[in-house]
């Protein structure tokens, strides 16, 4: 079902608590700021004057006069930035801070609903908050490539050397994502990553204020067929607009799900309606590429060789290596014990 009317209103709740959090950290900016910068406070009182005055002007219709005081407050705007630096603030310190640069904690920009504001609803609707716990120990910054083993496989390049390219081209995809311009697919059997980049990838990109909803392979089949059998349902329908509307749509481990033609067939149109919507898509899956065959409509097998990039990953089993690891014995010997890709 949709948001309900107590969802809600938990979101604008926790976005007046996030205005009132961000009311109280400026001003215990703006006093910091008085105590180390005395003249600081002269400056910010003459600017309030100013733009009061300036105010009466344009109310009055004094456009010479406003012009004029327009001016001055520029120079004390300029004074303060000075001020400021000089002190080692930045020149926006005694801004009101905000979560989110696009609606400043309202969760409305002109009158729609934020990318923050979707996100909320996307992980209330999709019990994803876990997932924002996950994200805390599992993102580009605790990444780590110690597990991956150095020697040289068959094609003559070590997991750990053909592993950097691939996350290489993850942050670039990140970096320069847009929804829409390119779609992932992560192929690789199990214990070698792609759970562990698929979240490093979706923490980047929220933190960025794109939405993302993050699926298993389970919970999407679920909603497709949920979708498939009640289309009248409201409810339903919102769910499915979440799923279809996110800027990028995580599926995790394509293949563990309980198959069938119908689900198939609403896998194509969710991929393919996205496609059309320009959203992104990024599927993780343990399949080699004749299984997916195998195991999917000729259609779902062609949307994914012609409009997903291919990122596979091989290595021997990191999850066993970290038991051996937690154990005392096999990688202790390890110099780095940072979180790592890890499925």
């Amino acid at each position: 079902m949709g948001l309900t009317n107590p969802q809600y209103e938990k979101i604008m709740r926790d976005y007046d608590r996030k205005q009132a959090e961000n009311r109280a950290l400026q001003e215990a900016r703006i006093q910091e700021a008085y105590r180390k910068i005395p003249p600081l406070r002269e400056t910010e009182e003459a600017a309030a004057d100013l733009s009061y005055q300036r105010a009466k002007s344009l109310l009055a219709g004094d456009a010479e006069t406003a012009g004029r005081l327009a001016r001055q407050l520029a120079d004390l705007r300029e004074e303060r930035k000075v001020l400021l630096e000089s002190a080692g603030f930045p020149p926006d310190y005694l801004e009101m801070p905000s979560h989110c640069p696009l609606c400043q904690d309202t969760g409305f920009v002109e009158g729609k609903k934020c990318r923050c504001f979707q996100q909320a609803a996307v992980d209330l609707l999709f019990s994803q908050h876990p997932i924002h716990e996950k994200l805390k120990e599992e993102n580009f910054g605790t990444f780590s490539l110690d597990y991956y083993d150095r020697e040289p496989g068959e094609n003559g390049e070590s997991p750990y050397e053909h592993m950097k390219q691939v996350l290489r081209q993850s942050r670039l995809f990140v970096e320069e994502f847009e929804p829409g311009r390119e779609n992932l697919l992560l192929m690789g059997s199990t214990g070698t990553g792609k759970t562990f980049l698929s979240n490093c990838i979706a923490e980047a990109l929220m933190r960025r204020g794109n939405s993302v909803i993050y699926l298993s392979a389970n919970q999407l089949f679920e909603a497709l067929a949920d979708h498939a059998y009640s289309r009248e349902d409201p409810g339903q329908a919102e769910n499915y607009g979440w799923i279809l509307d996110s800027d990028l749509l995580i599926v995790d481990d394509l293949g563990t799900e309980l198959n069938n033609s119908l689900v198939s067939s609403e896998l194509f149109f969710c991929l393919n309606e996205r496609a059309i919507r320009r959203k992104s898509t990024l599927i993780s899956t343990n399949l080699t590429m004749n299984q997916i065959r195998a195991g999917y409509s000729e259609r779902v097998v062609s949307r994914l060789m012609e409009n997903y990039r291919l990122l596979r990953l091989y290595n021997s089993d990191i999850r066993l290596k970290k038991r051996e690891e937690r154990l005392g014995f096999g990688a202790a010997a390890r110099k780095s014990k940072t979180n790592e890709g890890e499925e």
